[in-house]
């Protein structure tokens, strides 16, 4: 199943074809709406921040905190894993107050006898709802890992930390019995969020500006990753007046945006559900066809929609980061190569709910047709190791969605002129085993067909058809079909 952040997200989940891109401009008490709407922020104020370009020539680690010499050569970043340790323990201790406290959260009412029982019962799959699990809670994970990748600790060293983070606060924050799926969303969710994030809030930051500028920049930085602003006070890394480093910044920063109107065709939905309004805000950092990959993210592209009548603030939401590419062809005209990934992938709608945390790895060609147009093409393996589906039956206790791995392929192609993508196609299946719910297998497949066409200036107009369908084999239950279309009109902004 396709699940790459694209500028319109039907039930595919979006492509990331890229063209030639110029630089442009909780558990239970982790309240969904605060962590949507912290994304949300998050990506208007990275994608406010892009009218200025940057050259990226360093080639030391984008790890922070950086410091400079004297004679203004990058050091290397000064690692301090208990003090990561330490934050990462007090982000816990932060959140269970404000739930035991202002939330007045039942399940925060923790006793050493929840942590011994929490200890003998061991994990388990909780009954959160879908926009907890597979929203949320990656949104929490990424507090984590910016704490440890904020203390010198580069992109692996990172994960154990936020590992930690989850297993800490599911043993011992709540009354509940700890979550495995909330361990998986929370660590590798976190880890593809935080990273992302982390690096757009460099993207933001200049060390050598001062007034306003400079305060706008440390205000956007610290929206964009809070855990990370925090620190930059304390330290009084807000106020030094320093070289930037060259590393911060990536060879070149997309965005765009997309309004309009779509129409679900699915039969059993109420005529309130059918027709609504959306609005999309997407990004492209780096390159993955064309930037020389070195270090995880160097390359990654996301997305985040707001959809009208449905019953959770975030749709759609993507992220999609490069961990390592290897050329095999390499020519003026093409280039292929063999690219490694990690995806977050997210959709709850009325008509159904999918989303979790993946592994890929496939062949990325890029073919220059003119001066300014090209076509790219990638035929990925996707290996997933959780995701959450609708079920069609009740899940376990009052969820209403599946948990399993699974195996699927992903095609995407794209026609581009400069950094407009003006066509794309994109098909999708997936096969999810279910591990937990109620037994069986899904089998998925998606399509998408889309049409971006340049009117005046950075306006488009454009038009999008997305294709879902779901053949559901339960172990004690009837089988169930799913076949659902989206049809899309949308004015676009670049």
């Amino acid at each position: 199943m396709s699940t790459f952040p694209t500028r319109g997200a039907g039930p595919r989940q979006g492509g990331w074809m890229g063209g030639t891109w110029h630089q442009s401009t909780s558990s239970r008490g982790r309240t969904q709406a605060a962590r949507a709407g912290g994304l949300v922020l998050a990506l208007f104020v990275s994608l406010a921040s892009t009218s200025v370009a940057y050259a990226t020539e360093g080639t030391l680690p984008a790890d922070a905190p950086l410091a400079e010499s004297a004679d203004e050569k990058v050091t290397k970043p000064e690692r301090h894993p208990w003090l990561a340790l330490g934050e990462v323990t007090a982000i816990n201790v932060v959140v269970w107050v404000w739930d035991r406290t202002l939330g007045q959260k039942e399940w925060a009412r923790i006793t050493p006898r929840n942590w011994r029982d929490n200890l003998s019962t061991g994990f388990v799959w909780d009954r959160d709802g879908f926009s907890t699990n597979q929203f949320a809670h990656p949104y929490h994970g990424s507090h984590y890992y910016t704490a440890a990748r904020d203390n010198g600790i580069s992109f692996a060293g990172a994960i154990p930390f936020t590992l930690f983070g989850s297993t800490q606060w599911e043993l011992f924050a709540e009354t509940e019995p700890p979550s495995i799926n909330d361990l998986i969303n929370t660590t590798m969710g976190g880890v593809a969020m935080g990273e992302a994030l982390y690096r757009l809030s460099s993207y933001v930051l200049d060390t050598e500006a001062t007034g306003r500028e400079r305060f706008g920049r440390e205000l956007a930085a610290g929206l964009i990753s809070p855990v990370r602003g925090v620190n930059r006070l304390v330290r009084g890394d807000s106020f030094r007046h320093e070289p930037t480093p060259p590393e911060w910044h990536a060879p070149a920063l997309t965005g765009w945006a997309t309004l309009g109107y779509l129409s679900f065709g699915d039969g059993k939905l109420e005529a309130g559900g059918r027709d609504q309004f959306f609005s999309q805000f997407s990004l492209r950092y780096g390159d993955m066809f064309r930037d020389d990959i070195k270090r995880p993210f160097d390359a990654f592209d996301a997305h985040i929609q707001l959809t009208t009548r449905e019953t959770s603030l975030v749709s759609h939401a993507g992220l999609t980061g490069m961990l390592a590419a290897k050329t095999l062809l390499d020519n003026e005209q093409e280039e292929v190569r063999l690219g490694f990934m990690q995806q977050l992938s997210y959709v709850d709608t009325i008509a159904y709910e999918v989303g979790g945390q993946s592994l890929n790895v496939g062949l990325l060609h890029r073919r220059e047709l003119s001066e300014h147009s090209t076509l790219k093409s990638a035929f990925l393996v996707e290996g997933s190791v959780l995701t959450g589906i609708s079920s069609g039956h009740m899940g376990v206790g009052d969820r209403d969605y599946d948990y399993g791995p699974g195996v699927g392929l992903q095609l995407h192609l794209a026609f581009a002129r400069d950094a407009w993508d003006i066509l794309t196609l994109e098909a999708g299946v997936k096969r999810i085993v279910v591990l937990n719910g109620q037994g069986g297998a899904h089998q998925v497949h998606t399509g998408q067909l889309q049409l971006d066409l340049p009117v005046l200036g950075r306006m488009g107009l454009g038009g999008e058809v997305n294709f879902f369908q779901r053949h559901s084999e339960f172990d004690h239950f009837p089988d169930l079909d799913k076949d659902t279309y989206e049809l899309r009109v949308f004015l676009s902004v670049h």
